[in-house]
């Protein structure tokens, strides 16, 4: 069976393999050309277990290479969990496609031991809807897995999970 593991910068939600297998679309035919990058932060207001708004931050920064290679990270911080969930990402991959950008990363330093032991694989999608981000753009759950590696950069789309409006910062894709 393949565990998979979703957190939607919301909360963490365990997903059976059987529903995930028809959710996901991997876009791996989709070859952004080089320069391609895409950036952002924010900060998106979420209730915590007792019922108290939080803010859960964002920050993510790629670009593809010349030769091909994407290089970049993401950090998650979120105070909805006791104690605050914190991961640092290493993006490895990064499709464009007009104003959405999906990627693929490996986790590099979570401050959860499952995520550190089990799940080495994450992937979110955000969509750069004009300006200014806040209320418009968007950015999808994080999907933690330990079966697909992240060179498949995986389209998190609205039909898998909802994109959540980010409430402060913006997305540029590029």
């Amino acid at each position: 069976m393949r565990n998979k593991l979703t957190f939607p910068l919301a909360s963490i939600v365990c997903i059976s393999a059987f529903a995930l297998s028809s959710m996901f679309h991997p876009t791996s035919a989709i070859v952004p050309a080089a320069g391609s990058s895409a950036s952002g932060h924010g900060t998106l207001l979420v209730e915590d277990a007792d019922g108290n708004l939080v803010r859960r931050q964002f920050s993510f920064s790629a670009k593809k290479l010349a030769n091909g290679t994407v290089k970049g990270t993401a950090v998650i911080h979120n105070p909805e969990f006791d104690p605050t969930y914190n991961a640092n990402i290493e993006i490895t991959c990064l499709l464009v496609d007009g104003n959405r950008a999906s990627f693929g990363g490996t986790i590099r330093r979570s401050s959860d031991p499952v995520f550190n032991d089990e799940f080495d694989s994450a992937f979110f999608t955000v969509f750069d809807n004009g300006e200014p981000g806040a209320g418009n753009d968007t950015i999808s759950a994080i999907f933690f897995d330990n079966v697909v590696g992240p060179e498949t950069c995986q389209f998190i789309g609205a039909s898998d999970f909802p994109q959540i409006p980010v409430e402060a910062g913006n997305v540029q894709v590029r």
